[in-house]
């Protein structure tokens, strides 16, 4: 009897402890395998798109990128989400992450301006701009302060337009239709630019000029206007990559390099 009770104890043995010594290894080739996570903002999408995939043409590794307004991915970030570099549409959020140390340097990489898109029934030029968005008849959509810097960057534009003509900027304060930037789009979600016109919810849309590039290529309809310089609000992106990833310091340096700028520009964003 006692001979079989050591018998199945030298059995559990045999049987338990290879299968645990497993466990380790198994997670260290599943982080081994797993690709580079670029977090960026919702407007960098077709440039970040095509800058992966020269990146990977040249050596690099694919990254697994996600995108949305740029405040709420720095959110993200700060409640634990694992990240290897994050594209932001305000230098602000990336050099806020590297103070908490979240991130390593923060650095501008590209500029982008607003723009206006309006449906071809409206007659929006840049001579009656600021008359034409204050009508109250007009459905001015906007993206929404704090969570996307797009909507920051609008409301600024709404201070300085105040300058020129008083009342502007508590009109379009109480006038404008948020339409995005409130949550992270998923996976295939049309743009909300796009839908905007598509539903009939706006007459106007002040967007990133890059934006409404995008968007008119779609909808080849709709007028852009242009914001005049003295009014205008150029943004700034940052972009860090996490202290410790090999692979997002390198593909932060190519964003920078040449072949970077250069997919950046033909994509209409600005030089850093």
């Amino acid at each position: 009897m006692l001979i079989l009770v050591m018998l199945q104890m030298l059995g559990t043995m045999f049987v338990f402890y290879p299968q645990t010594m497993t466990f380790p290894a198994t997670r260290l080739i599943a982080a081994a395998t797993q690709a580079p996570r670029l977090l960026a903002a919702g407007s960098l999408r077709a440039v970040m798109d095509e800058i992966i995939r020269a990146y990977q043409e040249q050596g690099g590794l694919v990254f697994d990128a996600q995108y949305g307004p740029s405040g709420k991915l720095r959110q993200e970030i700060e409640s634990g989400a694992k990240v290897d570099v994050f594209a932001s549409a305000s230098v602000g959020h990336t050099e806020a992450l590297a103070q908490q140390k979240l991130l390593g340097p923060s650095t501008l990489f590209t500029h982008n301006d607003l723009c206006v898109l309006a449906r071809p029934g409206l007659d929006l030029r840049a001579d009656n701009l600021l008359a034409m968005l204050a009508d109250p008849a007009v459905r001015i959509a906007t993206s929404t302060p704090v969570s996307d810097p797009m909507g920051d960057y609008t409301w600024q534009f709404f201070r300085n337009a105040d300058k020129q003509l008083p009342g502007f900027y508590a009109a379009m304060n109480a006038q404008a239709i948020k339409l995005s930037g409130a949550h992270i789009p998923a996976e295939g979600e049309r743009l909300p630019y796009i839908t905007a016109f598509e539903e009939d919810r706006a007459d106007a849309y002040i967007m990133y000029c890059t934006n409404a590039v995008v968007t008119r290529k779609v909808l080849p309809q709709l007028k852009m206007v242009e914001i005049a310089e003295d009014l205008n609000v150029r943004s700034a992106y940052g972009i860090a990559a996490h202290a410790e990833s090999e692979q997002g310091k390198r593909f932060v340096q190519f964003v920078l390099a040449v072949a970077g700028q250069a997919i950046l520009k033909k994509h209409g964003f600005g030089p850093c």
